[in-house]
């Protein structure tokens, strides 16, 4: 009878969790909601140039010389729309190619490849990674929410991050 009581209290407090923030998410939420604001945003490839070497040869014609996909831009969002929206918009203006997929574990988007340019393409610690601010946040692009102001750079890596300023901080085993 014991067990059966914890279990019938454990579905009435976890119950209780989700009508409780669905109620504070829904009423309150972020202010700032749906204002219009602007960011600038850039695409780069330029660590590419340093692993010419290494890049599958079909990719090297994807590869401008400057390393600029995008050069830095200024562009409207409404707050609430996420670094991958804004992303996703800016390359639908431009023309650039984008291939992403979501990722329920982490209940975001993974941006694989853009202009052509996909993980693995220059080495087996290559991909594309996001920074907001000079920062790079350890979570996915459509879960962050910029602000007016910010300043958003995608950048390949070739190297976990290293090579462009966001070491790997996994375990080294």
């Amino acid at each position: 009878m014991n067990q059966k009581r914890k279990k019938w209290l454990a579905l009435f407090l976890s119950l209780l969790l989700l009508v409780c923030g669905s109620v504070f998410t829904g009423c309150g939420g972020d202010s700032s909601s749906g204002e219009p604001a602007t960011c600038t945003i850039e695409i780069s490839c330029a660590t590419v140039l340093d692993h010419m070497e290494e890049l599958k040869e079909t990719k090297k014609e994807f590869v401008p010389e400057d390393g600029q996909i995008l050069k830095k831009t200024t562009v409207s969002f409404t707050t609430g729309e996420s670094v991958f929206d804004i992303l996703k918009a800016i390359c639908g203006e431009k023309g650039i190619q984008i291939s992403s997929k979501y990722t329920p574990l982490y209940n975001s988007y993974y941006v694989e490849g853009i202009n052509q340019l996909y993980e693995l393409d220059c080495g087996k610690n290559s991909g594309w990674m996001y920074s907001v601010n000079g920062t790079f946040p350890n979570y996915g692009a459509s879960a962050y929410k910029p602000k007016d102001g910010d300043v958003i750079l995608w950048v390949y890596t070739c190297d976990l991050g290293n090579d462009v300023g966001n070491p790997y901080q996994g375990d080294e085993k």
